[in-house]
């Protein structure tokens, strides 16, 4: 029981906050580039790919980079509550994983 109301106080959290949740995504993604930058790494990609499978959207940022001469992928999750993902967000989405990150980039007005 336990569980349920900790994942339902969560669900409300995320649901209540997602302009928060956009102010994550407009705020981590420029700290990446600049720690990048900083590390002195220049050659790197990035992309966001997002799913939704029962009653979760997926959102996953992936970043590759060059260090010491090989290629690296770094990936960061964040899980969200279907009910509390804007229609634009989730449209065309499934269980399969899908690139989103033109989509990302247009809406919120940012690079990824």
């Amino acid at each position: 029981m336990i569980p349920v109301l900790i994942l339902g106080a969560a669900a409300y959290l995320v649901y209540t906050n997602w302009k928060e949740i956009e102010g994550w995504l407009n705020e981590f993604l420029p700290k990446v580039k600049d720690a990048l930058k900083e590390a002195g790494i220049y050659d790197y990609a990035a992309k966001l790919f997002s799913s939704i499978e029962g009653n979760v959207m997926r959102l996953v940022h992936r970043l590759y980079y060059k260090e010491n001469g090989k290629w690296v992928e770094k990936t960061t999750i964040r899980e969200i509550d279907e009910s509390e993902v804007p229609a634009w967000a989730k449209e065309g989405l499934s269980a399969k994983e899908s690139d989103v990150t033109d989509r990302y980039e247009e809406k919120l007005e940012l690079s990824v």
